[in-house]
């Protein structure tokens, strides 16, 4: 019975395979068919057992890896949260990074801004953008590095947008009016302005003008945009150019330039004498401002003509017997003091006639004005008392602005004999040395060598006794300083001149073995004693002048001594 089971299993099993084609298709088809027929018994041998199959060990460093990619989810929901969180943090932290970085650098632009504001004050009428143009010109041309070149073009253009809001009805300029076409087309009447206004108007305006007096003649490179001084372009007018600075490719063409600058320095001096709401020191100091510029042009004609004018302006204050208007001269007698103004104006006008070679009639004006203001009534204010300014007070100072200054006296009364006063009147010395002696008579010389040695000692006593730490006494240091400077280098110039003298005589009466026979004696004891005294007196004298030169050049270069304490980093 066994037997026909068998044979009847083995005919289904061959009814149901697969053709041979197809089993052998791939390996693990072809393992499972050799396993199937290794498991199937033989007809031949019934009863003999099952060989055992002995399959492939299957360690892992014998086993095959399997290269395909298994499918895992690497973006899960905690990844996702982190990176979110990470994105958002990083997004957090350039932000707290980007508005740190704008906060400190607008803390320093404002605290720049109120520094430059408590050094050059604009009135509170004004906009933002007006007062920051204004500050911005004013560093530029006062607080520059003194070893670069001023940029006066950034000047100009600063000051053109102040002037361009100021008279705009749009912006600063509501109740500027114009006036009728017979005046200058930049003139306006101010008057309805208040006198704060008015101030740093004029201001601008006289800003704008000594800048454009500073580019004169400057020429503008189209093809490069750039502006040049008229030494620097090359051209049939300029044969010989002054070389071009560092860092420019090369020299401006005269057939590729035009004028940078299409207003002039007589424009604007113009429009500040015409225009109606300036007080008449205003229009003194644009007056003498723009004598000052067209005598330096060569125009002595029209500068003096201007002075004139100034002239008349200033005794339009005072009474007319004050000068005498044949030689401009003041009166002893005059009845009153002569005002700040007329002073100011006169002293112009006699340096005007000086430089033009017209020192006879120079000389009288500086004597009579010396005179005047040495009868001036004496300074009578408390001396300054040094204030200690705590933490508390800086911080105040530099939260809370400063009020626009109070307007300065309008020249008009006769002014008190201060240190500003008395160094102007060391300034006359000097003008006063200069001219005796240039003078052709050899006694004069000495005379104005004296007169310069007083200037000189004058003007040092008054900058030992001017504090640098008040605000007040900075122009009257500017002007000693000035005036000791010039004084020292008149001095040496005169002296320098007098030694070569005293050395070119002495060379000739040695050579010619001269000796005065009315100042020796039988046995030489004292003869010729004076005769060099006086050949090496100017030699000594420069040797005085090169001392009084060193101990004055800390007050000539007007060196601070440095601040100390935690203060200094709040002091502006």
């Amino acid at each position: 019975m066994r037997p026909r089971f068998l044979l009847l299993r083995r005919t289904l099993a061959r009814k149901t395979q697969s053709p041979p084609y197809l089993l052998l298709t791939s390996s693990s088809s072809l393992r499972t068919f050799m396993q199937k027929s290794s498991s199937t018994p033989s007809s031949c041998s019934q009863s003999s057992p099952t060989p055992r199959v002995r399959r492939r060990p299957q360690n892992p460093y014998l086993s095959v890896t399997n290269t395909s990619l298994s499918r895992v989810r690497h973006m899960t929901t905690e990844r996702k949260a982190q990176l979110k969180h990470d994105i958002k943090a990083g997004l957090k932290f350039v932000a707290y990074l980007y508005i740190g970085v704008g906060i400190v650098g607008l803390c320093s632009y404002l605290i720049n801004q109120e520094s430059l504001e408590k050094q050059f004050p604009t009135p509170r009428e004004w906009s933002f953008l007006t007062r920051r143009a204004f500050r911005n010109a004013c560093e530029e041309m006062y607080l520059a590095n003194p070893e670069t070149q001023i940029q006066w073009g950034v000047i100009i253009r600063w000051m053109a947008e102040v002037q361009g809001r100021l008279t705009s009805p749009q912006i600063d300029g509501q109740g500027v009016l114009e006036l009728p076409p017979d005046r200058p087309i930049l003139a306006r009447d101010v008057s309805a302005k208040s006198e704060a206004w008015r101030r740093g108007y004029f201001e601008s305006w006289m800003i704008m003008a000594k800048a454009l007096e500073q580019v004169d003649g400057w020429m503008r490179d189209d093809k490069r945009d750039l502006i040049f001084p008229p030494e620097m372009v090359i051209g049939p007018s300029n044969p010989n150019p002054r070389p071009i600075p560092a860092g420019i490719s090369g020299a401006p063409k005269e057939e590729d330039c035009t004028p940078a600058f299409k207003v002039t320095p007589n424009d604007f001096y113009l429009a500040i004498l015409y225009t109606v709401g300036f007080s008449n020191k205003q229009r003194i100091e644009a007056g003498l401002a723009y004598a000052s510029w067209l005598d330096f042009k060569g125009m002595a004609g029209p500068a003096s003509i201007v002075y004139e004018e100034a002239l008349n302006l200033a005794l339009s204050e005072v009474s007319p017997e004050t000068v005498v208007t044949e030689t401009w001269t003041l009166k002893e007698n005059a009845p009153s003091l002569p005002s700040e103004n007329l002073l100011t104006t006169l002293t112009a006008y006699a340096e005007h006639r000086a430089r033009n070679n017209d020192v006879s009639s120079a000389l009288p004006i500086f004597i009579s004005l010396l005179k005047a203001r040495r009868s001036l009534p004496p300074d009578t204010s408390p001396p300054y008392r040094s204030q200690n300014y705590g933490m508390l007070n800086i911080v105040k100072d530099l939260l809370i602005p400063r009020p626009y200054p109070p307007p300065p006296p309008d020249g008009t009364s006769p002014p008190i004999r201060d240190p500003k006063e008395l160094c102007a009147e060391a300034a006359l010395s000097l003008h006063i040395g200069e001219i005796m002696y240039t003078s052709k008579e050899s006694n004069h010389r000495e005379e104005g060598l004296s007169w310069t040695r007083e200037a000189v000692d004058i003007a040092e006593e008054q900058l030992h006794k001017l504090n640098p730490a008040v605000e007040s006494h900075k122009p009257a240091r500017i002007s000693c300083r000035e005036c000791l400077a010039t004084g020292l280098s008149n001095w040496q110039t005169m002296v320098s001149r007098l030694a070569k003298e005293e050395a070119a005589k002495k060379e000739k009466a040695e050579k010619a073995g001269e000796k005065d026979s009315s100042n020796s004696s039988w046995f030489g004891l004292w003869g010729g004693k004076s005769t060099k005294e006086d050949l090496s007196r100017w030699a000594a004298e420069e040797k005085v002048i090169e001392e009084r030169q060193r101990r004055a050049k800390d007050l000539i270069d007007d060196l601070e001594p440095p601040k100390t304490g935690w203060a200094v980093l709040l002091s502006m």
